[in-house]
């Protein structure tokens, strides 16, 4: 029985996303209208509990849920959308998209036996046919008129573009709309990549300054506001933590917002070198500006893999280091122990994070979520370390999570019970080494 490859299949739905979820998939059409956004789940329903990723949709598709985590193509998506297994979901996307099936090798051999007969009264008619020719006084040939190209219709695809015509053809205008608007950011986003190393150097070299610096007023207050008060030498050490006076921040279409004061931490890979950037924008009293995302990561250059990097808070002591997702996090957790703690920015970068070399310890504080997504990860991460030859413990806050909130973490316990909501550093070791105890610096 015909089939359709897995591999033709995705190449034919690179760039065409937002048509095959549209019509495959129309319970997930508020996602694809708030591309992005956080919108009701198609599965679960509530207010805000999926989204659907805006960067790269349009080649890979993807979302996330906040109950069953996140599907990471489109492929992955419609399955959990629909129910579906692998096969069907190729077998949709393929007749959907129109392309053509692979036969099997039984398949193949039936047609070959079915040509050959066939080939065996072509080649006699071709013969009997040029025997005719000889008798016939040949026309002298037409000169070649050269054809104009048809001018390219309304809504046609550009030449560079992956979508298939009639997919346009069929599709609703909103969808249309917010194709060429992806398909106009994505180029922009090229242009923009071409130049990111440069980009990256000149924020992080050329215009950031020390944590020590006189501009430091803002990121002072905001540390203080969450219980953050402490020397900043230590974490001065590992040069992760920098200010920025008045860093640019954009909107989703490129245009310039403002400038705002900032807190800009280098995310660093397992050898120490600078991978991106991850950005904090304040207010000059310390409050996080009024922008839709403060919080945002620079891109990753096409060269580079932010997977398993970190910003690193402090330099590792006797081989021992935290991880924690948050740079508020992780920082409470520094402050509460004296243990050097890194921050891996998400719980998904957390799964992945690599030790470096001469750490045979890690804590994992991680956050506590109704979604259970920080304990999933802390808990992943904590298998994959000890499969490695890693000592390797999660310590989740025992602090409640609020009726109306969506989790706590260890900045949270750090704000309302102060450093006697974590476990000291000896009882830490005490039950990994078995009474042994780590001398606070």
């Amino acid at each position: 029985m015909s089939y359709y490859k897995a591999e033709t299949v995705r190449e034919a739905a690179s760039g065409n996303w937002l048509f095959i979820v549209s019509a495959l998939a129309p319970h997930a059409e508020e996602a694809l209208k708030r591309l992005g956004k956080h919108v009701a789940c198609p599965i679960h329903g509530g207010k805000d509990g999926f989204r659907l990723f805006k960067k790269n949709f349009l080649e890979t598709g993807g979302g996330i849920c906040n109950t069953c985590g996140p599907r990471h193509d489109g492929f992955e998506l419609l399955m959990w959308l629909n129910n579906w297994s692998f096969k069907e979901t190729l077998a949709a996307v393929g007749e959907f998209l129109g392309v053509e099936k692979q036969l099997t090798w039984e398949e193949k051999k039936q047609q070959q036996n079915k040509v050959r007969p066939q080939q065996r009264q072509t080649q006699a008619a071709c013969a009997v046919a040029g025997a005719a020719r000889e008798s016939v006084i040949p026309i002298p040939a037409q000169p070649h008129v050269q054809q104009e190209p048809e001018p390219m219709q309304d809504g046609a695809a550009s030449e560079d573009s992956k979508v298939i015509p009639l997919l346009m053809q069929k599709s609703k205008p909103w969808l249309m709309e917010l194709q060429e608007d992806m398909e106009r950011r994505a180029e922009r986003q090229r242009k923009y990549s071409a130049r990111l190393h440069e980009k990256i150097t000149q924020i992080w070299e050329k215009e950031c300054l020390p944590l020590s610096s006189e501009c430091n007023e803002p990121v002072r207050a905001y540390f203080q506001n969450r219980g953050l008060v402490f020397r900043w030498n230590r974490i001065e050490e590992s040069d992760s933590l920098r200010v920025h006076p008045a860093l640019s921040y954009f909107d989703e279409d490129g245009n310039e917002v403002g400038k705002f004061p900032a807190l800009v931490c280098a995310i660093r890979d397992k050898a120490g070198q600078v991978i991106t950037l991850h950005r904090i924008y304040l207010t000059q009293t310390g409050k996080k500006a009024r922008v839709p995302e403060p919080k945002k990561m620079m891109p990753v250059p096409d060269d580079l893999t932010v997977t398993g990097g970190a910003i690193r808070l402090g330099e590792p002591k006797s081989g021992i280091i935290g991880v924690a997702e948050g740079v508020e996090t992780a920082l409470s957790a520094f402050k509460a122990t004296q243990i050097p703690t890194w921050a891996t920015v998400s719980a998904t970068l957390m799964e992945a994070f690599e030790v470096p070399e001469g750490v045979h310890t890690v804590l994992i504080w991680a956050d506590k979520d109704k979604s259970l997504t920080g304990q999933t990860s802390a808990h992943a991460l904590e298998a994959r370390l000890k499969q490695e030859g890693i000592k390797a413990t999660v310590i989740t806050p025992k602090l409640p999570i609020p009726k109306n909130g969506k989790g706590v973490d260890w900045n949270d316990v750090l704000i309302s019970q102060g450093t006697e909501g974590f476990p000291t550093a000896q009882r830490i070791y005490a039950s990994l080494f078995g009474g042994f105890a780590y001398a606070r610096a």
